[in-house]
């Protein structure tokens, strides 16, 4: 029967039966359509460079402000002082995305198998030209419309082309429970469990840093609020004494003991403050130095046996399907116009 002749749509519905005689009539279009795609499809993932995962797993350490420290940060405040609060909060997820971390782990230097000596992922990926010819054929495209730039823009723009890729090649995920999986994806398997090991301690060196920095800050400042309260509280003992020796007989006087009452309770109330902050001043030169790792090592990375990407035969599932649909749609389309 001829395709035209039938009629797919009856009454404003699809007809199925019709449909199907169209594509059965049409079945080899429709198998060598298919056979072409999944084909590139096939080429595609051969051609592919296989990426290997490495996962590491880690705990925020949750440590908190020592009991000591918190009660007299709070007797501080209620005399009116900022002495700062505790460690600062951290949202690891953010530290493993940041550029910092990331342009870390693109100068440090990896042992591939690809080279004899160690590498950054610059020369890893071949982004620059100082490995030879490049392999990529990207990489060559490239490298026919690149300006002659200073040494620095080429340096800068090597650094963000890395940062692209990197970025694809890095994910990390935050858990209900709170735990944190770094997943990288590299070329080759060791170099990826590398990557991944090479988080924590990047991780701990930026909180222990952070950490630190305020912990000097809040020491200069509780050590400037000393001196200031030293000096007030050296006035109001002076003028505590300068009044005794011109008033010998307050006893006689009301208003000679209330003024009294008050120097000895300002002079007092200076007194706790100068001592509150000479505990806190002892109490942050510790914790100036203290090196409190920020997150706890659950799972380290190791090297993957199987690659990750491309699922090679998923790809062609997929292709073969995507194959079918174009077919039919194309028999369709072309029937219509026919």
């Amino acid at each position: 029967m001829n395709d035209n002749k039938i009629q797919i749509i009856k009454d404003d519905e699809i007809d199925l039966r019709a449909l199907f005689q169209v594509l059965w009539n049409d079945r080899k279009r429709i198998l060598q359509i298919t056979a072409v795609v999944t084909f590139i499809w096939v080429i595609y993932a051969l051609l592919t460079t296989p990426l290997y995962k490495s996962t590491i797993t880690m705990y925020p350490s949750g440590q908190e402000s020592g009991g000591q420290l918190s009660q007299l940060q709070g007797m501080a405040s209620t005399f009116g002082f900022d002495v700062g609060g505790g460690d600062p909060s951290f949202h690891i997820p953010d530290i493993v995305e940041s550029r910092r971390i990331k342009t870390e782990l693109i100068y440090h230097k990896w042992n591939s198998s690809e080279f004899e000596n160690s590498i950054n992922l610059i020369q890893y990926w071949e982004i620059d030209d100082t490995t030879g010819i490049s392999l990529n054929p990207i990489n060559w495209i490239k490298a026919l419309f690149a300006s002659d730039e200073g040494s620095d823009y080429r340096t800068l723009k090597w650094e963000a082309d890395a940062l692209e890729v990197l970025n694809d090649r890095i994910s990390v995920k935050e858990g209900k429970s709170g735990l944190i999986s770094v997943e990288i994806l590299m070329e080759e398997p060791e170099i990826a469990a590398d990557m991944a090991n090479t988080m924590y301690p990047a991780i701990v060196d930026f909180t222990v840093e952070t950490h630190s920095k305020q912990a000097s800050l809040n020491r200069e400042f509780i050590e400037q609020r000393q001196i200031e309260v030293k000096e007030q509280l050296t006035e109001s003992e002076d003028e505590l004494k300068v009044f005794r020796e011109r008033n010998r007989s307050i006893m006689e006087s009301p208003q000679l003991q209330l003024e009294i009452e008050r120097l000895m309770r300002e002079v007092e109330i200076k007194t706790q403050v100068y001592i509150t902050l000479q505990q806190q001043y002892e109490l942050a030169r510790i914790e100036e130095v203290k090196e409190t790792p920020s997150v706890i090592i659950l799972d380290e990375g190791k090297p993957a046996a199987k690659k990750e990407k491309p699922k090679r035969v998923l790809l062609v599932i997929i292709s073969a399907i995507i194959g079918q649909l174009v077919s039919c749609i194309y028999i369709l389309i072309r029937r219509e116009f026919h």
